[in-house]
């Protein structure tokens, strides 16, 4: 679950309304699927209900003609005609007026035979085996005429309904004629009438409407089959008959060769039968099909149309979202929109996606204000940074070189005085004049020459100054006054208390895309953290320690953080170094 709603997180607006639009559709299947099944379950329901009823008639008719066919043996049985002749002959069974008993039966039999359509014959069979009929008398011989004597002598006058030895069309309605005359109820002879019974059903389906087309009535007595004479999936059928204990009407549908057929149990109460009722389902599930088929491409035509109208309409809302999103990106990396994004013209919409784009126009342009506004104050600060700092040098370095001509004149009055004034007059000059931060290379040095002769003629030969500078640099550019204030901080902590000899060294040198300046000196050592503890005011500086810190902000400003001054102790020196980046050449 929990791996499934990062997934869908990470989706996008249009993807996550489209997933949850097409989960819609795949429920609104679901339910019309499940409605197909539900409405395919109403539908045999009333399917069986229907067919139900029409197998009731139909048993029912069964029932009726049958019942008349009885109530026609119940006259045959109390007809006086047949009642005397059958007692004559059953008395005298040697007289000569035996075959006019005979006749007299046979033309009584005669008035009986057509008071129902369904008689094909009836037998009446003597003691001695004779035989009386009326019809066919091929008929009687279907049946198990000893089995049925066995039955009837227990019946006591008693009809019953029988089936042939082998199934087929015909059923015989049996029973004995007894002797009512006194009531000795004496055996006389038996009856047989052989019935249609395929007609009887054909009929009794045919009077229900629909039950004849595509179907196949199955009449059983317990596991025998008696109709029809063809057999029909008779192991099937026992089973059905076997599982339908109660007697009570049900229905299924099973497959039988590859057909679907709807399947109908009962019972006929009047014999005891049981009958089943096969009809071709296809048929008659072919319109709720045909339906079901048109309701499902129908359906599926809309959610297909209507996927692809929503996809569309969609696509044409989050494609300016997407515009919002690349004016995002682009403003973020600097660069101006596409003309398609730039091009449209959002003033007129009032919906969201309007409002948002113009939200978004409005705040980047007073971004965009503030941003230059930033940096025209940056730029501001930044100079009269640098102007401030190169007005904490020039005073302080002016102090220095007034007190040393003092002192020189005070104890000298030689000429020295006059290329000392002569100096500080060019170091004057070269701090106060002109207003550009950035100076060639040559000028800087031409102000530290200047600072050099003063030291040199104030120290005389305790100061050895070396500089080493590649053979072209007029192509090199430097903040002003950046080696010079190192130089004097050299002179300070190296000379100025103590007696010995200083050598001080100023190395210029290509180092790939820097030019590094470092300024050494003997005599002196630098702390560890030097100018983290004097901008901390953890150290008091010392002369130009001001100078230090001020050089070091002049080069951050300019270049950025990652220049600045680095100070390290080599080779007994102590050497504070500086890097120009040659991008700033001229």
């Amino acid at each position: 679950m929990k791996r499934s709603a990062i997934w869908f997180n990470n989706l996008s607006l249009y993807k996550k309304i489209l997933t949850i639009f097409l989960l819609a559709m795949v429920a609104i299947c679901i339910t019309f699927s499940v409605s197909i099944k539900i409405l395919t379950v109403r539908y045999n329901e009333e399917l069986y209900r229907t067919n139900a009823n029409s197998l009731n008639h139909v048993t029912t008719y069964l029932e009726s003609e049958m019942l008349m066919i009885q109530s026609i043996s119940d006259g045959m049985i109390g007809d006086q005609v047949i009642q005397d002749n059958l007692a004559f002959l059953a008395e005298n069974p040697y007289s000569n007026r035996r075959s006019l008993a005979r006749r007299d039966i046979y033309q009584q039999l005669y008035s009986y035979i057509y008071r129902s359509s369904y008689i094909k014959s009836i037998n009446i069979i003597l003691a001695d085996g004779t035989n009386i009929c009326m019809g066919s008398s091929d008929e009687i011989l279907k049946f198990n005429l000893r089995e049925l004597d066995g039955t009837l002598s227990s019946l006591k006058g008693k009809a019953t309904w029988a089936s042939g030895m082998e199934p087929g069309e015909d059923t015989v309605c049996a029973r004995q004629i007894l002797k009512l005359k006194y009531l000795s109820l004496r055996k006389l002879a038996g009856l047989y009438i052989t019935v249609d019974m395929e007609g009887m059903i054909e009929d009794g389906l045919k009077n229900a409407g629909s039950l004849a087309e595509n179907s196949n009535f199955i009449l059983m007595s317990g596991q025998k089959r008696i109709y029809p004479a063809a057999p029909f999936h008779d192991e099937y059928c026992m089973e059905i008959i076997a599982g339908n204990e109660q007697k009570e009407n049900a229905y299924l549908i099973s497959t039988l060769d590859g057909k679907k057929e709807f399947i109908i149990s009962g019972h006929v109460p009047y014999v005891g039968w049981d009958y089943i009722y096969f009809r071709d389902y296809d048929p008659l599930f072919y319109r709720i099909r045909l339906v079901s088929l048109q309701i499902l491409i129908f359906t599926t035509c809309i959610i297909f149309t209507t996927a692809v109208c929503v996809s569309l309409v969609l696509r044409h809302i989050f494609r300016h979202l997407d515009y919002l999103i690349e004016k995002i990106q682009r403003f973020g990396s600097g660069e101006s929109p596409a003309c398609k994004v730039k091009c449209y013209d959002y003033e007129s919409r009032q919906d969201e996606i309007g409002q948002l784009h113009r939200s978004f126009d409005e705040m980047t342009h007073s971004v965009k204000v503030l941003r230059d506004e930033n940096y025209d104050k940056q730029l501001l600060v930044r100079d009269s940074t640098i102007k401030m700092l190169q007005q904490q040098i020039n005073p302080h370095f002016l102090y220095n070189t007034l007190d040393t001509i003092n002192w020189m004149a005070q104890k000298y009055g030689a000429d020295d005085i006059s290329v000392m004034v002569r100096s500080l007059g060019n170091l004057f000059r070269a701090s106060i004049a002109g207003q550009k931060d950035i100076i060639p290379l040559a000028e800087e040095l031409e102000v530290l020459d200047n600072y050099i002769r003063i030291q040199e003629i104030r120290f005389k030969d305790r100061l050895h100054f070396d500089l080493e500078t590649p053979e072209n640099i007029a192509h090199i550019f430097i903040p002003k006054l950046c080696i010079q204030p190192l130089v004097e901080n050299a002179l300070k902590h190296a000379m100025e208390d103590t007696d010995e000899m200083c050598t001080i060294r100023v190395i210029i040198q290509e180092m790939g895309k820097d030019y590094q300046i470092r300024v050494a000196n003997t005599g002196s050592r630098f702390e560890p953290d030097l100018l983290w503890k004097i901008e901390h005011k953890e150290i008091r500086p010392q002369g130009s320690g001001v100078g230090l810190v001020n050089i070091n902000s002049r080069l951050k400003l300019l270049y950025g953080d990652q220049y600045g001054l680095n100070f390290y102790n080599e080779n007994g020196m102590a050497v504070v170094m500086l890097s120009i980046p040659k991008e700033q050449e001229v």
